[in-house]
């Protein structure tokens, strides 16, 4: 079966639906000099929060890079080893299998998922006069103690049991957190699950597209970005050292199970983990009262980003949600700008993935239309809304980017969408924009080897 949106308005189930953006708020407790930051957690067991006695406002936080930057965020990370799924022991092929939910091959991806941001980790350690604090006992009570190491990429496992049409089935997200004591969050989602076929041929349905890839692309970005959040996160630690904290964000990855249908897309048979999560992180952290405002994880999440239906060549980007208006042009600027400097060019020059490429690169980028549709101002941005598992956390007042091809890959939900539906060219270009716009969103770039010079040289 194929399904193609042939409007905005369209959902994966093809029917329509509106939406009405809301207004996401961050949330602040003065406490004395003191101020509370709201920490995203999944667990009351694992709750506290950071406090300091001063806040520096990064000017960095989106602000585009130079073009020198472009170069030096391209040779971050070689993604031969997570991307290309021509080789068989990339972290993309081996996820381009059947891992319907309860799977034993679900279960090994989300192995994999856990290996690959353990390698990633590392610990940072908090000096004695650092003034980061965290919370010793379970909301909503609160005492303070010193923070004296931080393990980056912390994994936080939500598992859960839910009705299905299928009988009561076993789902579980998995959240890494960069920073877990920052106390604002972006968020790279995608589903991890494929969608399940009771008999064959399709019971052998991989989900390249949907969504094996989407997923290999933000690990990849993790992948790239580690070093350059390990130095901010200790850039960010100093200061604590000296009385004063910086505006602190991190990158926070979720990926989502249950996100496909059993039978019949609905409200009940869809979304499972993202619905389940949501809810969890909407738990008020302590009681309300006249003086004090409902304190929630989810309202660490300062946007919300989430892949889906991404790999295929020649996707079509548009913006569905008012409030991310800036986030969506954001991304289309850099994908300009990496277009316009012959960025993508260069990923032939990586021996690995030269034969792969083919030598054609250069010649169909000069033909290569732009993944992301430019808003036309005084047009409407957006006629509804494409359900998926942004859905649950933009009803909690989440700013929400959608980036999902519109129309739907010609594969479709169908046994086709395998490791041929794929474009290398196209997953790599994905990868570099989203790398792009995350140091320009998190105000990454000063960490870069080699700014300064570049930044002397453009200046």
């Amino acid at each position: 079966m194929q399904a193609q949106i042939h409007e905005l308005g369209a959902s994966r189930s093809g029917r329509s639906q509106a939406t009405k953006p809301t207004t996401h708020g961050r949330v602040s407790i003065g406490l004395g000099c003191l101020t509370i930051l709201l920490l995203s957690l999944l667990d009351p067991d694992h709750a506290g929060f950071q406090v300091s006695s001063s806040s520096i406002k990064n000017d960095n936080y989106h602000t585009q890079v130079l073009d020198h930057s472009l170069n030096l965020i391209f040779n971050l990370s070689n993604p031969e080893p997570v991307l290309n799924f021509y080789n068989p022991d990339s972290l993309l092929s081996k996820i381009l299998i059947p891992r319907p939910v309860e799977s034993k091959n679900l279960s090994d991806c989300r192995s994999l998922f856990a290996q690959h941001f353990q390698s990633l980790s590392t610990h940072i350690d908090v000096p004695l006069q650092s003034n980061l604090f965290v919370n010793s006992r379970q909301p909503p009570s609160y005492s303070p103690v010193p923070l004296r190491e931080i393990q980056t990429w912390k994994l936080d496992t939500h598992t859960f049991k839910a009705s299905t049409p299928l009988g009561t089935k076993s789902f579980e997200n998995q959240v890494f957190t960069h920073d877990p004591t920052a106390p604002l969050r972006l968020v790279l989602a995608a589903h991890i699950d494929s969608k399940f076929f009771p008999n064959p041929p399709d019971n052998q349905f991989v989900g390249a597209t949907d969504s094996a890839a989407p997923v290999a692309i933000i690990l990849e970005v993790a992948k790239a970005l580690t070093p350059l959040l390990d130095k901010k996160l200790a850039h960010d630690v100093k200061l604590g050292q000296a009385g004063m904290t910086a505006e602190r964000i991190t990158l926070q990855i979720v990926l989502l199970d249950g996100e496909e249908a059993f039978r019949e897309w609905s409200h009940t048979d869809s979304l499972y983990g993202a619905r389940e999560l949501a809810k969890k992180w909407s738990e008020p952290l302590r009681t309300p009262t006249a003086t004090q405002k409902r304190l929630r994880s989810i309202d660490a999440i300062d946007s919300f980003i989430l892949y889906d239906l991404l790999g295929s060549p020649a996707p079509e980007m548009h913006n569905f949600f008012s409030e991310t208006g800036w986030l969506f042009d954001s991304f289309e600027k850099v994908e300009a700008r990496l277009m316009r400097k012959s960025t993508f060019t260069l990923f032939p020059s990586i021996p690995s993935l030269a034969t792969h490429l083919g030598n054609n690169v250069q010649q169909n980028l000069r033909t290569r239309k732009p993944f992301f549709r430019k808003r036309v101002p005084g047009q409407p941005i957006a006629f509804g809304s494409i359900e998926d598992d942004h859905l649950p956390f933009l009803q909690e007042g989440v700013p929400i980017l959608h980036l999902i091809a519109a129309p739907f890959p010609q594969v479709w939900h169908t046994i086709h969408d395998d490791r041929s539906a794929l474009d290398l060219q196209t997953i790599l270009e994905w990868s570099l924009i989203s790398q792009v716009a995350v140091v320009q969103y998190l105000g990454l770039e000063t960490f870069l080897d080699g700014y300064l010079s570049g930044r002397r040289d453009e200046l």
